[in-house]
């Protein structure tokens, strides 16, 4: 009986030992065999996209009267009193006000043109004036936008975002995409409606703080584009209150007959009030 006891007490001082101390070289070759960390390393990765290039550097402020025709200064207050026709991007920074007066007009015509507001005090758009450009940026501490008045940015939108494109391929005439697919337009008979596709949204990671230009839509002919234009962009950082009785928009352009609809473009306001 003690002979059994006593055996029975060996083999469990010999299985504590084992577990209490294993033989190293089974461990050591165990962990080069299978690593938990080395599983992680494999299965593992990082797949969110890079974050974005920072904004290029502003260009220099242009002045009141000798750029924009205007009357006073940007550091106390700046009236538009004549319709402002601009050829290029624009950027207006100063610590006064900006008023652009009642039925007076500030356009840019082309593709992606930017007027760019950054005033330490109030901005006013009057009644029936209008701001006409690709994207209309404003950063005041308040903002009025009179009856009738509007910023439109319909059908002016610049390029998409780098390695993506919302126009639709082939010349089906489809619409463009941007935050969903746009639209498909059969035109060949001969192909079925689930090979025709409208262009591709792309602007999944920023429907948040939209600033995405919308997509031209697609064309009939591979010799004429008759897509709508992309819709433009429009942002208001506000410090206090905006009011807006007028229109802000941002639609894609009509393609007409020939041609697919453009998608519209972003617009985003943040203010204390509204």
């Amino acid at each position: 009986m003690d002979s059994i006891i006593h055996l029975s007490l060996s083999l469990l001082l010999l299985l504590h030992s084992l577990i209490l101390f294993p033989n190293p070289s089974s461990s050591s070759s165990s962990s080069h065999d299978f690593s938990i960390i080395d599983f992680d390393s494999v299965f593992h990765h990082d797949y969110s996209p890079p974050s974005p290039p920072p904004p290029p550097p502003r260009p220099p402020s242009v002045s009141c009267e000798d750029d924009l025709n205007g009357i006073g200064t940007l550091d106390t207050t700046c009236q538009i009193v004549s319709d402002l026709n601009l050829t290029g991007d624009v950027y207006i920074q100063g610590k006064g006000n900006f008023i652009i007066l009642p039925f007076r007009s500030v356009t840019c015509l082309s593709f992606g043109c930017e007027i760019s507001i950054n005033i330490t005090g109030n901005f006013s758009l009057g009644e029936n004036a209008t701001v006409l450009a690709g994207t209309f940026e404003l950063e005041a501490y308040n903002a009025s936008f009179g009856n009738g008045s509007a910023v439109n940015v319909t059908g002016l939108g610049g390029s998409p975002p780098a390695q993506t494109s919302g126009t639709p391929q082939g010349v089906d005439g489809a619409g463009g995409g941007h935050g969903g697919r746009g639209a498909c337009c059969l035109t060949d008979k001969e192909k079925l409606p689930d090979d025709v596709w409208g262009g591709d949204p792309y602007s999944w990671s920023t429907l948040q703080k939209p600033w995405s230009y919308g997509s031209k839509g697609g064309t009939t002919s591979k010799e004429v584009d008759y897509g709508g234009g992309g819709g433009g962009r429009i942002r208001f950082w506000i410090r206090n209150y905006v009011e807006v009785n007028g229109g802000l928009l941002a639609d894609g352009g009509d393609g007409g007959d020939r041609g697919g609809g453009g998608s519209g473009g972003s617009i985003f306001i943040k203010a204390a009030k509204m």
